[in-house]
């Protein structure tokens, strides 16, 4: 079966829609057929009866494999449900609601700029129509005509073997853009995630048993039997004159659309009279009536969109910084998902929100660097972005007392020494080294990958950090007469990373760092490693993550600032006691 932002393209959203990343909790509630407008939901439920009919009808040709017999005998039943009178209305107003819906959303589109996977679907919804047509005309158009009856028999041994190959593309071009649409409407969804492997494997393995059974079933008809076809060549005349009059209506109902989409460009090009700024200075004029969205992929700004516009995911959120006063309120479905993740009264969504007036916005979800058209653009961090990372702070114990009375070369040469061995601990392990604080080193995991990956690299790291320090407080010298000994916290949770000092369109980067509670948590768990003469205090959220398992760890609860639960946290005298698997030790490397 079939995401997005650059190598650092993490859930994110604003100081007022903390905590909760763009998929998890948030997204068991998202994608339903019972979210988004109408037109969404109609849609939705139209396509999924159609998905419905193909897997019945793709199963039925995947018996062929066992026997022509085997597949015969199980359509009967396919047909009872859906040649009933109830199955073939429902079946039909399904395909002319869901043609109908696909057709009037894509004449709506201000701008053919889209994510290569909506390009894909697209693409292949508009193909489907020209192989299908043939299809349809011959199974139903002939059926209520003149009384053909589409049967096993039959439609092989019209279809084998000249028109073996356009059937078989038919199938994979429908069965492909079922198979996108699906999951990303089901990837918002914790379950489909976990299952995610079996789905794929379902997905590749249908469509290749139902063409090996259909070939199949077809080749063992023609070799034992002798068909006699019960439509007349008149009757087949019939057929490819209806077949050029659907295809002449449908495709000029699709150039309607894709025309409809060309005089809006061309008159946005002389009617737009707003503007939208985002950050870093660059101001996009635009045409009213677009939805943010639009306006931002039309002119190469990135703006992450993993529903494709449908309000169902929250990624393409927004933060309107000025300009939120003319914008008119959220529509039930935008509502619904503001609603859902807690968002502030400056939160809109990109996708539902079409400006009047001049705005300014702030995006929250970056895209691929790859997307971005300016400098400015291509860096995420320059935007500002909120993911889910794991902090570290590592502090070194008593430096004071450590280094009282020792001459500067030799307080330097071991504060250097200490500094440079952690640092380069850390990025063995894919940290981030943020700043080095006095005696202090904060870094950042998970900037790059995902959270459970990160965490497990911070507690790889930790190893490595205790290893330097042992070496430490071998080599450290007789002058030093107090052991080396180090302190690490460690606390996962969503932070906002952003290069300071890039403010600008020109001029060099500023440093990138990491800002909000989950920095404070991770520096006060480093201070309570004093309280409990440990050498790692980690936070049971990076446990949890990590999917790690610690034996005679000592565990307490802290209350942290501004939180209401206490912090449960556990404090290692030695990492020996932390257990990782193999498997994951190799997969946070």
């Amino acid at each position: 079966m079939a995401e997005n932002p650059s190598g650092k393209n993490p859930p994110a959203s604003t100081p007022t829609a903390t905590a909760r990343p763009a998929h998890g909790k948030l997204a068991t509630a998202g994608g339903m057929i019972g979210g988004g407008n109408w037109r969404q939901r109609l849609r939705l439920a139209s396509g999924l009866i159609l998905f419905t009919f193909c897997l019945s009808h793709f199963s039925n040709h995947a018996l062929g494999i066992i026997s022509f017999e085997a597949m015969d005998q199980a359509s009967i039943w396919h047909y009872w449900v859906w040649r009933s009178p109830v199955g073939e209305t429902v079946l039909i107003a399904a395909a002319i609601t869901h043609v109908l819906l696909a057709l009037w959303r894509t004449s709506k589109r201000r701008t053919l700029k889209m994510s290569r996977w909506e390009l894909a679907q697209l693409t292949l919804g508009l193909y489907i129509p020209w192989l299908l047509i043939p299809h349809i005309t011959t199974t139903m158009g002939a059926a209520w005509e003149f009384g053909f009856s589409p049967v096993y028999e039959q439609m092989l041994t019209i279809l084998w073997p000249n028109l073996a190959l356009n059937q078989s593309i038919l199938l994979l071009v429908v069965w492909t853009h079922a198979m996108i649409g699906l999951h990303f409407w089901l990837r918002l969804y914790p379950l489909y995630r976990r299952l995610r492997p079996l789905a794929a494997g379902f997905a590749v393995a249908l469509p290749v048993l139902a063409i090996w059974g259909w070939i199949e079933g077809a080749r063992r008809l023609a070799l034992s039997r002798d068909v006699t076809l019960k439509i007349t060549p008149d009757q087949q005349a019939w057929v490819y004159e209806v077949v050029d009059q659907f295809r002449a209506v449908v495709f000029g109902l699709i150039a309607v659309s894709l025309l409809a989409i060309l005089i809006r460009y061309l008159i946005g090009l002389k009617a737009r009279s707003l503007s939208v700024t985002y950050p870093g200075g660059l101001a996009i004029k635009a045409q009213p009536g677009a939805t943010l969205l639009e306006i931002s992929r039309a002119n190469d700004v990135p703006i992450a969109s993993v529903c494709g516009g449908r309000a169902r995911c929250s990624t393409c959120r927004v933060k309107v910084l000025e300009g939120g006063e003319s914008l008119a309120a959220p529509g039930v479905s935008e509502a619904a998902v503001l609603k859902r993740i807690g968002a502030g009264a400056d939160i809109r969504l990109a996708c539902q929100v079409r400006p009047q007036n001049n705005i300014a916005v702030q995006p929250l979800v970056p895209v691929k660097a790859s997307l971005a058209a300016g400098e400015h653009l291509k860096d995420a961090y320059h935007w500002g972005v909120e993911q889910d990372v794991v902090v570290m702070f590592v502090d070194l114990r008593n430096f004071t007392g450590i280094t009282e009375s020792q001459l500067a070369y030799d307080v330097v040469y071991l504060l250097n020494s200490y500094l440079d061995q952690a640092s380069e601990a850390i990025r063995a392990e894919g940290g981030y080294v943020d700043k080095f604080i006095g005696d202090g080193i904060m870094a950042i995991f998970g900037m790059d990958c995902d959270p459970a990956t990160g965490a497990r690299q911070a507690l790889e790291a930790s190893r490595r950090i205790e290893t330097v320090m042992k070496a430490l407080d071998a080599e450290k010298g007789p002058q030093f007469r107090d052991p080396i000994r180090l302190g690490i916290g460690l606390h996962l949770g969503p932070a906002i990373l952003g290069r300071i000092g890039a403010a600008g369109t020109q001029g060099s980067r500023g440093g990138l760092t990491a800002l909000g509670d989950v920095v404070n948590t991770a520096s006060r768990l480093e201070s309570e490693n004093k309280a409990h003469d440990s050498f790692l205090v980690v936070s049971k959220a990076v446990i949890d993550a990590a999917d790690a398992r610690i034996d005679g760890a000592e565990t307490a609860e802290i209350k942290v600032r501004g939180k209401e639960k206490p912090l449960r946290i556990f404090a290692l005298h030695s990492l020996d006691d932390l257990v990782l698997t193999e498997a994951e030790a190799d997969g946070s490397r």
